[in-house]
């Protein structure tokens, strides 16, 4: 981190300095080191990021465990992760708390009294929650060398630097949004963070800010994209707007009027890899582009056997960022197999090493015998201009075994299932169309900003008892 009196984070109408925040996280690691043990786990919610920022640095740099979360939003309890994976969840009130009734002074007053042993890069400084596409809870760890090796390779592929002004929408209980967080002050840069996704307002905070670079997931890339045009916005400083999460189905015209001299990077990983592959300009849309650098990619069938370009297969993924594993819950399609690691999606590497993804087995739909990746329909109905964003789920079906049906969030309100029924019959085959097509208005978002896959299939449930 830099010194000074510039600002280093703002949320809100909230700001630090560089020096402000420096000597903060020094009086935050000076009470942790008098009230947890080296390797102890924080917990640290995330409801309040211009705190949880601070305190995630802090924990971080001073040897310890941060546990960053939203409790409930990830299908834990507070006294769940308390119970489950011995953390105490701790906020700055707290802290100050425990540290005057052990005589031990204020936390807001005065510097740290000591400089705590710093980590190692094989020590872990992360534990993040999710409860994927399956609702199943799970938590992961990841290591200091992990993130650092990514912080290099997001600095080297979308030329980040220092100077620039980063925007970060999302919760900090998203590890896509921490990481942007976290590597936007590691390289001394600014970092805006919001306290709620409200499209409006994150706008006028990034046009005040004067921001460069926009992390963000594509569903609330889309989001702003609609609140701009519409009060007629357009952000011409904003060099770098950085998308992950979902394959990014926009305009590319449409998000240049808002954004006229940004590159959109595209990238594909998971919050147990970190990066895999980014897609260039020049590379297929439907591809999510080369390996970065330092990651190789295999492509294996189920008995574990290397395929050729062009055919199908579990993505195998090793580099230096992957993660440590999991330390509560897990997920069967996760495997681990020496230096090599998948997460159970599926792809193939075409003949000019350009990765493709075809879906996540765990969403993979059986109709008729047929395997359906729900990814491939749902890229399909985001073809159309009336869908701002869709889901595709299985229900039994004693004649096909899964009759596929579709969730719809259309632009403008509506959007008649005969004209989707049309487009899908267009692109794919007769088995692969949905049997149903269902609208809904109220769009679920996770924290971390994608559809919240676990909300809308019980809803779909409903609808479907009710038709």
């Amino acid at each position: 981190m830099r010194s000074g009196g510039e600002t280093a984070v703002a949320c809100g109408g909230s700001r630090l300095s560089w020096q402000d925040l420096l000597e903060t996280t020094g009086r935050i690691e000076d009470a942790l080191g008098q009230l947890a043990a080296p390797g102890a786990r924080i917990g640290i919610s995330t409801r309040q990021p211009y705190e949880a920022i601070r305190l995630v640095l802090a924990v971080a740099r001073s040897g310890r465990v941060a546990v960053v979360a939203d409790p409930g939003q990830a299908g834990f309890s507070v006294a769940d992760l308390r119970a489950a994976l011995a953390v105490r969840f701790w906020s700055l009130a707290a802290l100050e708390a425990a540290l005057e009734a052990r005589g031990a002074g204020a936390l807001v007053a005065g510097k740290a009294r000591h400089e705590p042993a710093r980590p190692n890069a094989s020590d872990p400084f992360y534990i993040g929650l999710t409860s994927g596409s399956t609702g199943r809870p799970k938590a992961f760890q990841r290591s200091h060398g992990s993130w650092l090796t990514s912080f290099a390779a997001c600095e080297d592929a979308f030329g980040l630097t220092r100077a620039d002004r980063v925007a970060v929408p999302g919760s900090l209980a998203h590890s896509l949004h921490l990481f942007g967080a976290l590597h936007a002050l590691h390289m001394g840069a600014r970092l805006d963070l919001s306290a709620g996704f409200r499209p409006r307002g994150i706008l006028k905070t990034m046009r005040a800010a004067g921001t460069t670079v926009l992390y963000a997931t594509p569903t609330q890339l889309d989001l702003l994209l609609r609140a701009a045009r519409a009060d007629r916005l357009t952000f011409p400083g904003v060099r770098r707007v950085l998308l992950s999460g979902a394959k990014w189905h926009g305009s590319g015209d449409t998000a240049a009027d808002v954004f006229p001299a940004a590159r959109f990077h595209e990238f594909y990983g998971t919050s147990e890899t970190s990066f895999i592959a980014t897609r260039a300009a020049d590379d297929p849309p439907a591809s999510v582009g080369r390996p970065f650098p330092g990651v190789e990619v295999d492509i294996r069938d189920d008995a574990g056997r290397s395929l050729a370009p062009g055919a199908p297969g579990l993505i195998h993924v090793s580099s230096a960022m992957l993660f440590d594993g999991y330390v509560l819950g897990g997920d069967p399609d996760t495997r681990r197999e020496g230096g090599w690691l998948s997460v159970g999606d599926q792809g193939f590497v075409d003949d000019g090493g350009r990765l493709h993804l075809l879906g996540r087995r765990s969403r993979m739909l059986v109709c008729a015998g047929v395997n359906v990746f729900a990814e491939e329909i749902e890229a399909v109905l985001l073809r159309h201009d009336r869908v701002a964003a869709c889901a595709v789920f299985g229900r039994p079906d004693p004649l096909r075994g899964q009759r596929i049906i579709a969730a719809i969030r259309a632009r403008d309100g509506s959007v008649s299932p005969d004209v989707l029924r049309r487009h899908c019959q267009a692109f794919l085959d007769p088995i692969k169309v949905p049997r149903a097509f269902h609208l809904v208005e109220d769009w679920p978002l996770t924290a971390g900003g994608k559809a919240d896959l676990v909300t809308l299939a019980q809803r779909i449930e409903r609808l479907e008892k009710v038709t």
